[in-house]
């Protein structure tokens, strides 16, 4: 679906430009071809000239057969690049480096993602001129990402928000509250994510966030320089079913959920170095930290853990684990006993 052409004749302004990233890795042929129709059919009410950034991070299935013979309209331009097998934050660091510096807006979608029609207009409209960061609701058939958080459940009852529209299925952040907000909770599924380009910068994803945490911490420091935060209540981002690093990583003796708490202990240690960082949320992240240390010396004390180790990676996770935890491992061990022993007792001092 093509920008509205009654509009476009009527408008003497130059178009909106938007770069659309999608970092692809995926076994599983045609689900990038399924995100990059969704994007072909975005309702447009406003000229607009999209630049889609496709990179292929190393994919088992190859990005351009996906995406072979697939017609697009001319208001679109398709980019594949390709990269070795880096992780997501290098392949969406891969797509801002790449993009026309002329963009006015930035939109991220996953490669097993789709958006509903309105999806880009909805988020531009809302950014309006006031806002710099934008996200909305993501459906997670059968329900959806807010739905499960108390924090939009409780809307519009919520301090430190307010609504931008009389229907209140649109709202901003207070002062610095979004900054607070975005440290406090997961708020954004990154396909649900618009920014205003000259906003991000030289801003990158964190690359040694390989497994988990890498746009959280994007979203937490944006929100603390962003002049502005809204989001929409409408599901306008559509969940997949592909390869997912963190929703794949909860096989709790797994390499890979080791990797994971491994990862979001490191991003809650920069998260809790972003400027201008408040004193709760700076606890917070120390608190957090801690209950991921935590969790992984339960994990190396489980003797399954070192059952048949022919796996190099396993092993070599399992040491940087070690190496991790130093001299604090005997005390977090200390600690996981005496709860185990008391488990009606808190925090008990190590």
């Amino acid at each position: 679906m093509q920008p509205d052409p009654s509009m476009a004749l009527g408008r003497t302004d130059s178009p909106k430009r938007i770069s659309v990233i999608i970092p692809f890795f995926q076994r599983k042929r045609g689900l990038l071809r399924e995100a990059l129709r969704s994007v072909a059919c975005q309702y447009l009410p406003w000229p607009a000239e999209v630049e889609l950034i496709v990179v292929d991070d190393g994919s088992p299935v190859a990005a351009d057969l996906d995406a072979h013979n697939l017609v697009l309209p001319d208001w679109i331009r398709l980019r594949i690049l390709r990269q070795a097998n880096a992780g997501p934050a290098a392949a969406r660091n891969h797509g801002l480096d790449a993009m026309s510096p002329d963009s006015h807006y930035i939109a991220f979608l996953d490669s097993d993602d789709q958006w509903s029609t309105h999806h880009l207009a909805c988020g531009i409209d809302t950014l309006g001129t006031a806002h710099d960061f934008y996200f909305c609701d993501s459906a997670m058939p059968p329900t959806t990402m807010f739905a499960a958080m108390a924090f939009f459940r409780t809307l519009p009852t919520q301090h430190g928000v307010e609504p931008l529209d009389g229907t209140r299925s649109t709202y901003r952040f207070i002062g610095a509250n979004g900054g607070s907000s975005m440290m406090r909770d997961y708020l954004c599924q990154t396909s649900s994510v618009i920014l205003r380009a000259s906003a991000v910068g030289p801003l990158r994803f964190e690359e040694t966030l390989r497994h988990a945490g890498e746009d959280w911490l994007m979203w937490a420091q944006l929100a603390h320089r962003a002049r502005g935060i809204s989001f929409s209540l409408s599901a306008n981002s559509v969940r997949g079913e592909g390869i997912n690093l963190y929703r794949d990583a909860h096989e709790r003796l797994s390499g890979r959920n080791l990797r994971r708490i491994l990862s979001m202990i490191r991003m809650n240690e920069l998260m809790g170095a972003i400027d201008g960082i408040d004193a709760q949320s700076l606890m917070l992240t120390q608190q957090r930290r801690r209950s991921f240390q935590m969790e992984l010396a339960a994990i190396l004390m489980h003797p399954r853990l070192y059952l048949g180790l022919t796996d190099q990676l396993q092993r070599a996770t399992i040491a940087r684990a070690y190496r991790h935890l130093g001299r604090e491992l005997p005390g977090y061990w200390t600690e996981i006993a005496r709860r185990k022993l008391h488990p009606d007792m808190r925090e008990v001092s190590v």
